[in-house]
């Protein structure tokens, strides 16, 4: 893992929006325990940003409209939803969502369409629905991956990279994103629900995944002492600039502080500091003999059944990376980094606690 000097910064945590998962008053018939979302949409029915119908049920197959959206976000965001005049020709000022999608377009959220629209009715999709989260999180960085059917001339395209680095989706197995589908009920909760707990973001990780767990803490030593990795999910500034969605690394001798940025989808695993280009850790699938570049360096797993020996405790299927400057990185699946060793097999980093 590559990391460039440490440096200071003092904390400020903003109310932000981290909350933690609580369970819902209510339970909808056609959401079962067994449901996939069942979760994401009690955790989101329990913090009243969304909720069901009339006749008891939540209808989680049925598509979002621009609407509904604006409602979702404007709740999440506590924002004014008292019904009023828009600057749309096709949202009447007693329409139910007038207020907040009057409140969401004055924070910059929500767009309308150049002939003067807003288009309620209309589904969301998932490209516009990308669009939004990224404004409605502030998210700041770009995943280093790419959707093999999103292009960089694409509206949404940013934005759909910044929620992948944001962990808020990781896309499909095949590498796409589907920016053109719509989004069901259930499928929204889940992405606002990913944005607002780093537990639920956790669970959206892509099979084996080989990045860090967002819902422990860990603990590194090496010769200059022990470091301390914990995930801040919620708004936080740094010297004046907005973050979230980022790993903070503390000196636990000094109480020196920086922050990084894991990123990891079907593609691959990088890692990077807050103003710099990310470093591929890992590239998939993993096989041994395979390399890839990164500048003027060059990375190959060497091995993918190691077995490792850290303070923490002895891993079995670790997968081997070494560089091209002699240094050797181990990765654990559900885990992470759990040790690196220098080109003298010295130690600089091993895992010593997860909790």
């Amino acid at each position: 893992m590559k990391r460039l000097a440490m440096f200071s910064a003092a904390l400020a945590f903003s109310a932000g929006l981290a909350v933690q998962p609580v369970a819902a008053a209510i339970s909808f018939p056609d959401v079962p325990g067994s449901s996939r979302f069942h979760d994401e949409v009690q955790y989101l029915t329990g913090q009243s940003i969304i909720s069901g119908y009339p006749d008891g049920k939540f209808q989680p197959k049925k598509n979002v409209t621009r609407a509904e959206a604006a409602i979702f976000i404007g709740r999440m965001l506590k924002l004014d939803g008292t019904k009023r005049a828009t600057t749309f020709k096709d949202i009447g000022k007693n329409q139910s969502a007038s207020g907040y999608i009057a409140s969401a377009v004055k924070e910059g959220i929500l767009s309308g369409y150049p002939d003067g629209t807003y288009k309620p009715d209309a589904f969301i999709s998932r490209g516009d629905m990308a669009a939004i989260l990224d404004r409605a999180f502030d998210l700041q960085f770009n995943s280093r991956f790419l959707f093999a059917d999103v292009g960089p001339n694409m509206r949404a395209s940013e934005s759909i990279r910044k929620i992948s680095a944001a962990g808020i989706t990781a896309g499909y197995p095949n590498g796409t994103y589907q920016p053109t589908g719509t989004v069901s009920r259930e499928q929204f909760s889940a992405f606002l629900a990913r944005g607002l707990s780093a537990e639920f973001k956790q669970r959206a990780a892509i099979a084996d995944s080989f990045a860090h767990n967002k819902t422990k803490q860990y603990t590194y030593t090496g010769p200059n002492g022990d470091r301390l990795l914990t995930y801040v999910n919620s708004n936080t500034k740094v010297n004046g600039s907005r973050l979230g969605f980022v790993w903070q690394e503390k000196d636990v001798k000094t109480g020196e502080t920086e922050f990084f940025v894991e990123d990891e989808s079907y593609q691959g695993f990088a890692t990077g500091l807050l103003q710099s280009d990310y470093y591929v850790e890992l590239l998939y699938p993993i096989e041994t003999g395979k390399s890839w570049s990164y500048y003027q360096e060059k990375s190959t797993y060497t091995a993918v059944h190691k077995t490792v020996v850290t303070k923490y405790q002895t891993f079995a299927n670790a997968v081997e990376v070494t560089t091209s400057t002699g240094y050797k990185n181990y990765y654990v699946k559900g885990i992470g980094l759990v040790k690196v060793l220098d080109k003298n097999g010295q130690t600089v980093s091993e895992l010593k606690a997860v909790k």
